[in-house]
This record gives structure tokens, C-alpha cells and sequence, in this order.
């Protein structure tokens, strides 16, 4: 390794050596992720040779020539990808996928949905004369969901022909054989991030101990925007994914209980009927089948929910405890020989206005007097970064993926789009028998209301699932016995699923008894919306005690990045 790292106004004398390099997100995303693959399996692979085979020497050089060569020289990169080494591939690889492909895929799976909707209600001639169709659970769910995944995986191919996305990642752009130019690189990676519109980290419980990494997020933070820093733990696609597919499963099997044990539940809210006044039956009616019908999905979900929500909330609160409590000075380095070089970078980012000054005129001094100056003014540069990190880095995260017990409203929107899918289901199947039997003389006053408790059911129902969930495994795992957690987890996955269902039963009976006696129904249908925003606004509200205050001395003092000189 050379004595220093080059500076970010080197730029031109890098890009004139075609050391700065970016890639695609199809050449990134190729075989899934294999460019992620540890070791020389991983070399080799993306290079297109066998992982299986003993190379020879001259195989593994072509191997990295040709990862080399799949770049291309920029000046600029619209993402910097910043991630630890030894970071399992596949997770790398699905919150890849997410950062590049989420979007496209949200947006044509909705688009689905509407056009599977409009075709089946044109082809029938009404929306009204499809109850009872075979067809609406996989047409209007499983196509959409599908094309949803489809998209997710391999979104990147179609996003790139409208709006590619360049990327630097070290896998690819940074020669793995040529040792050589490889240390010549390295030396230059200031350069690449200072040449970044946004970074993307993808982090795992190491990231904030490797000191490479935090040399690039302090780079970032002179050059960058703080909006610009993505940060996507790597529990995230994993928890996301796997929502998807148990609120999959809920909407199947909500579905077949209603065909195969309707009648049984229904039967069960009648006999409950006798001691209640007439007015109130149907909302009786609607809120007993409803809690009955979420409950009993709640069994087989409770257990992958279990497993997916606990990994969330270890890794979420691992992540937020070490950007609490980040300390530079302890970051964990494979070449010892490489700390002096990194924190003499991150001390040049992070020295205020005027230091620099002082740090010149100290040679004037005499020696012990230098290295007093020099030393207070280094712990004041590496304290500027701890506090970035600690503070307002810190708040971002908050903001975009929530506290260790909240998660933000979008992300459990996305995470009940099954469900959503299902609401039309769900209002189409009713035949004439269902909307007489629901009260209603024609279907299109039956879809009216329907459409009215599906949307307060989507937006401010069904996504408290998960923060009520956290907030209660939370109190299962401050038990100690292993086996008694397990027990506990699985009960507060069903409580909170059956306290969702409970909800939403009194969504639907209320507007429908809204619609039918007028006021009887509205004035509780008020309260129970003023609640249920009341709710939304304590689950969701943001995180007040998670915002850091720009009081911290420390970080106060040196917090205004444009004023940093270099």
C-alpha cells in the first residue's frame, strides 16, 4: 500500500489512468448476485468459468480480466455500493434486487390488478355478474403477486432500457488480479465516492466495525447529501419477502374458509343473534365471522411470522445500538497497516474551518507542543464523524425504516399487497343471494360500502399488524426459558392478528349498518375512525426520542459539512 490515499481533486489524473469504472444492474444482478460469491467459487463464476474446477493461474487472471472488462470508464456514478466482504450472498443480493427493482415491480403489479379487474368485469358484461367465478383468486391475486415477483427479481433488465443505473462496486470495479493496478484503485477510492450521486449500504452486524467502510461513509458525508445515504439492513428484503408471501397465504386461505366454512360461521353469529336487537345483527354478524375468519389464519401464519419479526427486531435494534454508540477508533481492519492511512483520511474530511491552519503552524513549535496540537485536533475530527454517525445518519435510518418497534407506514402497505389484491375478490364474488343476505338491494350499493371498509381497512388496519406484533414479541422475548418464548411468540401472533381482524370486523359492520339505519351507525363509525387514526398516529408518528438533537456539543461544533475545508 502506498504512503497515502489520493485526494478527490486527483480526479482528472484518475480518470486519465481509467481507474474509475462503473457497472450495470444487470451485469450486477447476473446468475443472482454471483459476483457476491466468497472467494475464488465467486471469481470464477462471474468470470464464466466453472466455481467447481481447479483453475490454473492463468484461468483465475482471465477470470478477473473479464469481470474487469464488463465495466466501463465514467466520470460519474449514480450509486456507490458500499457493503462488508463476508456478507452472505444471497442477502446482498435480494436487498439488491430491492433497492433496484421495488419500485417497477409495485408499480406493474398494481397495474395488473387494475387490468385483470377491468377485463373480467367487460367480459362479463358487470362487475356484479362475477360472483361465484372460479377465476377471481388467481386472476386478480396470484397474476398481479406473481408479476410482482417477476419483476423483483428481474425488473432490472427492463428498468435498465429506460433508466440505467450506474454503479460502482468494488466486486466489479475494482480489478480482483492485477494486484497492481487493483493497490492503485484502492488508493483512489476517496475519488470514487466523492463522484457519487447517492450511496447504498448495505448493512449487516459488522458494517460499522470494518474501518474501509467507514472511511467511505465519511467521504460521502463531505461530498455527499445525507438524503442521498441509503441504508438497507440486510433483514429488511428477507422480512419483506416473506410478509409477502404469509399475507399470500392469508388471503388463499381466508378465501377457501369462506367457501368451505362460511355457512358453519355465519351459523355461529345467528345462533349469538337471539339476545340482540335487530338493528344491531348485522354488525354482530359481521364482526363474530370476521375476528372467526382472521383467527383462524392466524394459526399456521403465526409461526413464519414468529421467525421473520424476530429477525427483525435483533438485527434492527443491533444496527441502531452501534450507530448510537459508533466509535471510529474501533474499527476492526484486516491490514494493521492500513488503520494510519484511513483515519488520517477521515481526520482531513472531518477538520473544521481552521484547523488545518493550526495544524501547520504547529511545526513551528516545538515537538511535544506539535504532537499535543496535532493530537487534539485529530480526536476533534474523528468525534465530528462519530457524531454524523450517531446524529444526523442516525435520524435518517429512523426515518426510512423506523425505530427497533416501528416500521414505516409504506413498507407495511407493500407488505400487505396481497391483501389488497384480495379486497376485489372479495367484493366481486357476492352473487345476488350475498347482497340481499348483507342487506343491500342492489350490488353496486353492496360494492359502494364494501370499497369504503376495504380502503380504512388497508390504510389504517391492517398495517398495524406488525408494529402491535413487535411491540409484543418484544415483551415475549424479555422472557428467559427458550421454549416459554417460543410459546409466548406464537400467542402474541395470534392475539395481535385476531385484535387486526377484530378491527377491521366492526370497519365492515359499521359502514354497512352506516348505509342501511343512517345515523345509528355513523355516529359510532366516527369514534371508531377517529380511533383507529389516533392509532395509526401512535404507531406510525415518528420516532420523537429517536431524533437526534443537534445540541450534542461535539457534533454542533462541527456539524455544518459545507464549512469542512480540504
Amino acid at each position: 500500500m502506498a504512503r497515502r490515499l489520493r485526494r478527490p481533486e486527483s480526479f482528472e489524473d484518475v480518470k486519465a489512468e481509467g481507474l474509475f469504472r462503473a457497472t450495470t444492474a444487470p451485469k450486477l444482478l447476473a446468475n443472482r448476485g454471483v459476483l457476491f460469491v466468497q472467494g475464488l467459487p465467486g471469481l470464477l463464476a462471474a468470470g464464466g468459468l466453472r466455481p467447481d474446477k481447479i483453475p490454473t493461474m492463468q484461468e483465475v487472471q482471465e477470470s478477473g480480466s473479464r469481470i474487469f472488462e464488463s465495466t466501463t470508464c465514467t466520470e460519474r456514478v449514480d450509486v456507490f455500493v458500499s457493503h462488508r466482504w463476508g456478507t452472505a450472498r444471497w442477502a446482498k443480493y435480494l436487498n439488491l434486487c430491492l433497492y433496484l427493482n421495488l419500485s417497477a415491480a409495485v408499480a406493474c403489479s398494481l397495474i395488473t390488478w387494475v387490468l385483470a379487474t377491468a377485463v373480467m368485469a367487460f367480459r362479463t358484461g358487470s362487475a356484479g355478474n362475477l360472483g361465484d367465478n372460479p377465476s377471481l383468486l388467481p386472476v386478480l391475486v396470484y397474476l398481479p403477486v406473481g408479476v410482482f415477483f417477476l419483476m423483483f427479481f428481474l425488473g432490472q433488465h427492463a428498468v435498465h432500457l429506460f433508466w440505467p443505473t450506474s454503479l460502482w462496486v468494488d466486486r466489479a470495479c475494482v480489478h480482483q488480479t492485477d494486484h497492481e493496478l487493483k493497490q492503485r484503485q484502492i488508493q483512489a477510492l476517496p475519488v470514487f465516492v466523492a463522484r457519487s450521486s447517492s450511496m447504498l449500504v448495505l448493512w449487516d452486524d459488522e458494517y460499522f466495525q470494518r474501518l474501509w467502510c467507514q472511511l467511505e461513509l465519511a467521504t460521502f458525508a463531505k461530498y455527499g447529501s445525507l438524503q442521498k445515504v441509503y441504508i438497507f439492513p440486510l433483514w429488511l428484503a428477507p422480512w419483506l419477502l416473506s410478509a409477502l408471501l404469509i399475507n399470500l397465504g392469508a388471503a388463499t386461505g381466508y378465501h377457501f374458509l369462506w367457501y368451505g366454512l362460511g355457512d358453519f360461521l355465519f351459523s355461529l353469529a345467528l345462533a349469538v343473534q337471539g339476545s340482540i336487537p335487530e338493528a344491531l345483527s348485522g354488525l354482530v354478524t359481521q364482526v363474530i365471522t370476521i375476528t372467526l375468519f382472521g383467527s383462524m389464519m392466524c394459526l399456521p401464519a403465526s409461526i413464519p411470522w414468529a421467525i421473520a419479526c424476530k429477525a427483525k427486531l435483533r438485527s434492527h435494534e443491533l444496527m441502531l445500538d452501534q450507530m448510537a454508540n459508533f466509535d471510529c477508533r474501533a474499527a476492526q481492519c484486516t491490514e494493521p497497516a492500513d488503520r494510519p492511512l484511513v483515519q488520517q483520511q477521515v481526520q482531513h474530511l472531518f477538520r473544521a474551518p481552521g484547523k488545518q491552519e493550526a495544524n501547520h503552524m504547529a511545526s513551528f513549535a516545538s515537538s511535544s507542543s506539535h504532537s499535543s496540537e496535532v493530537d487534539q485536533i485529530d480526536d476533534r475530527s474523528l468525534d465530528a464523524f462519530n457524531g454524523y454517525v450517531q446524529g444526523p445518519l442516525r435520524s435518517v435510518v429512523l426515518e426510512n425504516v423506523g425505530a427497533k418497534l416501528h416500521l414505516p407506514h409504506g413498507w407495511c402497505l407493500l407488505a400487505g399487497l396481497p391483501i389488497t389484491f384480495y379486497s376485489c375478490v372479495d367484493i366481486l364474488q357476492c352473487d345476488e343471494a350475498c347482497v340481499a343476505d348483507n342487506g343491500f338491494d342492489t350490488f353496486f350499493s353492496y360494492m359502494g360500502a364494501s370499497t369504503a371498509t376495504w380502503l380504512v381497512d388497508i390504510f389504517l388496519v391492517f398495517p398495524t399488524f406488525y408494529p402491535v406484533y413487535l411491540r409484543m414479541l418484544k415483551r415475549a422475548f424479555s422472557v428467559q426459558h427458550e421454549c416459554l418464548q417460543f410459546i409466548l411468540a406464537i400467542i402474541s401472533a395470534i392475539v395481535s392478528l385476531s385484535y387486526g381482524y377484530f378491527c377491521s370486523g366492526w370497519v365492515f359492520g359499521l359502514v354497512y349498518l352506516s348505509v342501511q339505519h343512517g345515523l345509528i351507525g355513523l355516529l359510532p363509525l366516527l369514534a371508531l375512525l377517529v380511533f383507529l387514526v389516533l392509532q395509526h398516529q401512535c404507531l406510525f408518528g415518528r420516532d420523537r426520542g429517536g431524533r437526534q438533537s443537534s445540541s450534542d456539543g461535539t457534533y454542533r461544533s462541527l456539524h455544518a459539512f459545507d464549512e469542512f475545508t480540504i
